[in-house]
Formats: structure tokens, sequence, C-alpha cells
């Protein structure tokens, strides 16, 4: 892959492995990226600024506060492609976790909207300790891409992991982040999250107990990738991001409405959504009174849009991608796999994600899913991951069967 147009903020932390940066200038240029370069003072400390300069054709930026009306941690962050933190200090990654911007590299950070990829470099003992790990999973949950370390001799004489990655391998991982960031543009994606709620009265209804985080994720990195998307969604508390057009819904009818009106536009459709699969043939138009005792319901079935969708000719545009998902309550992984392809073959998918909704850590109401994703080309464990994590793996998925 290429970095070729692309701006990038190379941003110098202070550690030995500051002295890498001028290799990791030249591959990123080599790669076609106009690159800006940040130290902070520690950094300087290890490798000068006039060497960063001249490799990469700027002046380094070290100072937060400019002598004109500019304001540099805002300028460089704005006009970032793609933002590499490396090497990534201990205290680096600290300072990124919890939103401290004391200097310009970390406000720079802390101002960016584009991918941020993150090489780290500290002792064994540093990397490995609560503080440092709770640091690098908060950075992760956030979307940022790590790239290391590796295990190897450390200054000091030391060895053991916490050596920074070389910066060839930080290029190429940067140039796959910065062209995934665009896979999807012009893209039409539709996407469904969240449960819905089918009443039974005024104020009781049937219904599960999905947040709609897992299909908010999905449009979120859709739309970080370049799609225009827009998001079916039930009830739910979880924030959308800005830049995905939203229609609210609380039935399954209405979401069944809402989709169909949009399906035969959209090149991906995912139904992320936890739609009930019952309700009441009929509900009250008041509320049903304690009092009176138990009612009598009958539950009918609830449209299955996904398998609408798969079967109805013309729902579809053709060439797009159909991805469903399944909660099952299933931890085998490889029962899961069974059960997604069933249904992908039964629903007419292009894929089905399943992820297993049985223990405390992963499904309804956690930021955590452990699943599976199958297609007609095979099937992939992604394990107990972030749904922010999933998602990435799911637009993968499905940019490669838009590819195909």
């Amino acid at each position: 892959m290429s970095l070729q147009g692309k701006r990038v903020i190379l941003c110098v932390t202070g550690g030995i492995a500051a002295y890498k940066a001028a290799f990791l200038v030249r591959a990123l240029t080599a790669s076609g990226a106009d690159v800006r370069v940040v130290m902070t003072p520690s950094a300087e400390r290890f490798i000068g600024s006039q060497t960063l300069a001249t490799l990469s054709g700027h002046p380094v930026a070290r100072a937060l506060f400019g002598d004109g009306g500019d304001v540099p941690h805002v300028e460089l962050a704005r006009t970032a492609d793609l933002v590499v933190v490396a090497p990534a200090t201990a205290n680096a990654l600290a300072k990124m976790a919890l939103g401290i911007s004391d200097d310009l590299f970390s406000a720079t950070v802390l101002t960016a909207h584009c991918p941020i990829v993150v090489a780290p470099a500290m002792h064994t003992e540093m990397w490995e300790h609560p503080a440092t790990r709770a640091n690098v999973e908060t950075l992760l949950a956030r979307g940022v891409r790590l790239v290391g370390p590796a295990s190897g001799p450390l200054s000091s004489g030391d060895t053991g992991p916490g050596r920074m990655s070389e910066p060839d391998e930080i290029a190429d991982v940067a140039a796959a982040v910065a062209g995934a960031a665009n896979d999807l543009a012009a893209k039409q994606v539709l996407v469904t999250a969240g449960g819905t709620q089918e009443p039974i009265d005024p104020v009781r209804f049937i219904g599960n107990r999905s947040s709609g985080l897992m299909g908010i994720e999905i449009a979120a990195e859709a739309a970080r990738r370049g799609a225009k998307v827009t998001l079916v969604a039930g009830p739910t508390n979880v924030a959308i991001p800005r830049g995905i057009d939203v229609v609210k819904v609380r039935t399954a009818e209405e979401m069944r409405s809402a989709v169909f009106e949009r399906a035969a536009a959209a090149d991906v459709i995912v139904k992320a959504a936890a739609v009930a699969d019952w309700r009441s043939d009929s509900h009250a138009g008041e509320k049903l009174k304690k009092a009176a005792g138990p009612p009598e319901i009958k539950l009918v079935a609830t449209p299955d849009i996904l398998a609408e969708l798969g079967a109805t000719p013309g729902a579809r545009k053709p060439g797009s991608v159909l991805v469903g998902f399944a909660a099952e309550t299933e931890p085998r992984p490889e029962k899961l796999v069974e059960l997604a392809e069933e249904k992908r073959v039964t629903k007419g998918a292009d894929a089905i994600v399943a992820n297993d909704v049985s223990s405390d850590d992963s499904g309804f109401e956690v930021a955590t899913n452990r699943a599976v994703i199958v297609s007609g080309g095979g099937a992939e464990d992604v394990g107990l991951v972030t749904k922010k994590a999933l998602a990435a793996a799911v637009v993968d998925k499905i940019v490669s069967l838009l590819d195909a």
C-alpha cells in the first residue's frame, strides 16, 4: 500500500528509540507521505530536530504556542490524514489515554480526528505494569492501532518486550491504516442497531436487552472509512457519532419499513439490530390493570427482515453485500460457525456474524463480544474483542466481499 498524497503527523516522544524516527521519516516519505514532525522536549535529548526537519522537508513543530494568531496543534490535527506516535513512551500512552494536553504532542493527538498508529517503546517493567496495560486497553477500545512492541535488546543491556518495532513495519501499518480510511468511499451503507419494542399496552412491551452499541460501532467504522451511512436505530441510550444519518424506529414493522425504503440504494446492508422475534397479536389502548389479573397474550411472529432482504427480488441493489447478526447462547466457536453458516444459507446473506451471549463478558449490555464471522469463503474466529474491534473486522470482511 502507498501513502501517496497523505499528510502524516509523526509525533516523536522521549525514549532511546527516538533515533529510529529518522529512518521512519524516510520510510514514510518514500511511500509518498507528506510528513510533519512533532517532537517533545524529551525527544530532543535523543535526536536533533534538524535531522528530522531535513529528512521531512519541513520545520519540526515543538511549541504549543505560536508567535501569531495561529494555534499549532489545531492546524496540525485538522490537516492530518494520519497520526503516528513513534516511539510512544509509557508517559505518552498515559497522556493519550487520560486526555492530558499539556504540550504540543498531546494537544495535537487529542485534537486529531483521523486514524492514529502508536508504536510503544519502553523497558519491559514499564510495558508490563498494570497502569500501562490499562492505558493500552483504553486506547485500543478507542480504535488506536498498535504496532508492537517487539521483544529484543533494550537500553542498559536489558532484553525483553518493549523494543520499538522497526520503521519499515510501522510505515507498512501506517499505509494500511490510511488506505483503510477510504476503502468505503462513495459507498452507501445501511445499518440497523438496537432492539425493538413490541407494545402490549401503552406502558409495557416485548423486547430484549440490546443496547445498540454493536450496530452503532459498525456505522461509525463504515463512516470512518468514507461511506455515507444511514443508521436505522431502535430505542438506545448509546451516543451516535456525528455525520451519520439516523432514522429512529420502535417496532419491528417500523424497522422493516425504514429498511426497505432505503435498501435498493445501499451498497452494503448490515442487520445488526436485535429485532424482537414475537409481538402481541393486539395491544391495549389503555394500561392493563394489575388488579384485573394476568392478560391472555397471543404471540405472533414479527417480520424476518434479513430473510426478506435475502429472498425478495429487486429489494437490494445488484452487487450489494448483505450481512446479518445472530445472537446465540453457544460458547463453542466451532458450533457458532455451524449455526452461522446455517443462518447464512437460509437467510440468503453474504455473511453472518454469530456472537455468544451466554456469558457476562459477551453480548448484550457489555462492551465486548465473542464472535465468529462466516461467509461463503470460510469462517473467522475473532475471539473475545471489543465491539469496536469487531466492527473493524466486520467492515474488513465487507470490503473483501465488495472487492470480490
